[in-house]
C-alpha cells in the first residue's frame, strides 16, 4: 500500500475490506497528530534557541588591554619541527 493513499471511501482502494480501511484511517489520524506534536515541539525549541542566543549575543566591544607583568610572561610561537623542515630547504 502506497503511503500517499487518499483517505476519503471514494478512493478507497478495491483490495482494502471496510475494516482495513478504517484501520488505516484511524492509524493515518494517529500518524497525523504525532506529526503535527513534533512540528510544533520543534518550533518551541527553534523559538527558545532564537530567544537564548538573543540574550547571550555575542558583544565585540574592545576590552581593556591587558599588562603584562612577571607574572603574566608572553611566549613566543612555538614552531614544530615540520615547519623548520618545510623552511630549511628555502
Amino acid at each position: 500500500m502506497h503511503p500517499r493513499t487518499p483517505r476519503n471511501a471514494l478512493n478507497r482502494p478495491a483490495h482494502f475490506s471496510d475494516a482495513d480501511w478504517a484501520e488505516f484511517q484511524q492509524c493515518q489520524t494517529e500518524h497525523d497528530d504525532l506529526i503535527a506534536q513534533v512540528a510544533d515541539r520543534e518550533t518551541h525549541l527553534e523559538h527558545d534557541l532564537i530567544a537564548t542566543y538573543d540574550e547571550y549575543e555575542l558583544d565585540f566591544t574592545a576590552l581593556p588591554k591587558l599588562k603584562a607583568g612577571p607574572a603574566r610572561r608572553t611566549l613566543p610561537p612555538h614552531r614544530s619541527p615540520a615547519s623548520r623542515r618545510r623552511n630549511r630547504g628555502r
